[in-house]
């Protein structure tokens, strides 16, 4: 095999939203960056997801305040900075009469997301009139006691982390695609050396700092890293989205399961509908997680129940994964519904940190996981050499 080998101040691992955000995030402060991703960009869960750049309104019932203000504060920022990439969208909140959450709860939560989204216009929310209720596409009207409406937004998450990568590119990150990390481990001289293969051709990296940030991949990147513990013990949540062929509505309708309650968004996409998500435990490989015949069913019973008349035709199912903190004890239904979703960052030296590992996260804080991040980063690299623009533009084709 070649050698191509070289030195750079970090290096990160993984191609998906977390680790092109930290790419974007150290380039743009001036350090030598290289980003490693062992497909291609965005193309492993950060582009499964549910697109949504949300503040997680279904949080507040477990009390995760602090994730909501940051998931919304983080949502205007990138409505401010890429225009092109996150739409406005209307949320619509049927509540039927057999609902596990009534609607004075709903209020309740409605109120508390205005409030950690700063009561701005953007935050608030209503009740839909009588009237207003009945022309709603073709939604069960059968028991149906109230509908309110608030706003977040919709993304196409793999344009917004290819133009994340882009932006990383264009402050002279390097990014390798179709590479794969094989081993890291400190020199003699206190470096750190990476070995990573790319079509039949060894690389080798000297960097400063290591990021682990590969996602459902992240155990399996973290025992190659011969110098570090292992991270904390996760599970590894598959969630499945069908899609059809036919729009509903321009707004996003944010329903229960008739089954065990959980919720499910059915959201326009791509001149389509797309429905999502479940949450089933996956045991194996990352790279075996397919939708099960069970969760299609699941998604597609949600759909039916409520819009009885559609006319819509399947078009496919698809499946990411999760990163959350593993329980020790897995309630009978709705059983992954108090799990944390906040991003863990595993250190190695909290003085002089060597390894940053990512354990899972959201997509809409990927911003607010970098920043953190580089600035762990600084103790090890030293103070930031300037601060760019980390602005983005929407993509209308992805150069590699």
């Amino acid at each position: 095999m070649n050698q191509h080998g070289f030195r750079a101040d970090a290096v990160i691992i993984g191609g998906g939203i977390h680790g092109a955000g930290c790419a974007q995030a150290l380039a743009a402060r001036g350090y030598s960056t290289v980003l490693i991703e062992s497909n291609q960009i965005g193309h492993g869960t950060s582009r499964r997801s549910s697109k949504l750049i949300h503040g997680g309104l279904r949080y507040i019932e477990t009390g995760q305040f602090s994730l909501v203000r940051k998931s919304l504060r983080e949502r205007a920022t990138l409505e401010k900075i890429a225009p092109g990439l996150i739409h406005r969208r209307k949320f619509l909140l049927p509540v039927y009469r057999r609902n596990r959450l009534k609607s004075w709860q709903l209020i309740l939560a409605l109120y508390t997301y205005a409030f950690l989204g700063g009561l701005g216009k953007k935050t608030r929310f209503k009740r839909l009139s009588k009237t207003q209720m009945l022309p709603l596409s073709g939604l069960k009207q059968d028991d149906l006691i109230a509908v309110f409406q608030y706003w977040d937004s919709q993304t196409d998450d793999l344009a917004l982390t290819q133009a994340v990568t882009l932006s990383a590119k264009n402050h002279h990150c390097q990014v390798f695609e179709k590479t794969e990390f094989m081993a890291a481990h400190q020199s003699s001289k206190g470096m750190i050396k990476v070995q990573a293969v790319n079509h039949k051709k060894n690389i080798a990296i000297d960097c400063r700092l290591l990021i682990n940030a590969a996602g459902p991949w992240v155990e399996k990147v973290q025992s190659r890293i011969d110098f570090v513990e292992q991270g904390p013990q996760i599970s590894l949540v598959q969630g499945t989205h069908i899609e059809y062929d036919q729009t509903i509505s321009d707004d996003i309708f944010y329903l229960e399961s008739p089954d065990d309650h959980r919720p499910v968004f059915i959201m326009p996409w791509q001149g389509g509908t797309l429905i999502g998500t479940t949450e089933i435990q996956h045991h194996g490989s990352p790279a075996n997680s397919r939708p099960s015949e069970a969760e299609v069913k699941y998604l597609a019973a949600v759909l039916f129940h409520y819009f009885p008349t559609y006319q819509g035709n399947f078009i496919r199912a698809w499946s990411g994964l999760r990163v959350l903190p593993k329980q020790d004890k897995r309630a009978r239904i709705r059983q992954f519904a108090k799990q944390p979703r906040d991003t863990i960052l595993h250190i190695d030296n909290q003085q002089a940190p060597r390894v940053i590992s990512i354990y899972g996260g959201k997509l809409t804080t990927y911003r607010a996981t970098a920043k953190k991040v580089a600035k762990l980063a600084e103790k090890t690299l030293g103070k930031a050499k300037m601060t760019g623009d980390t602005s983005l533009i929407q993509l209308h084709s992805w150069n590699k």
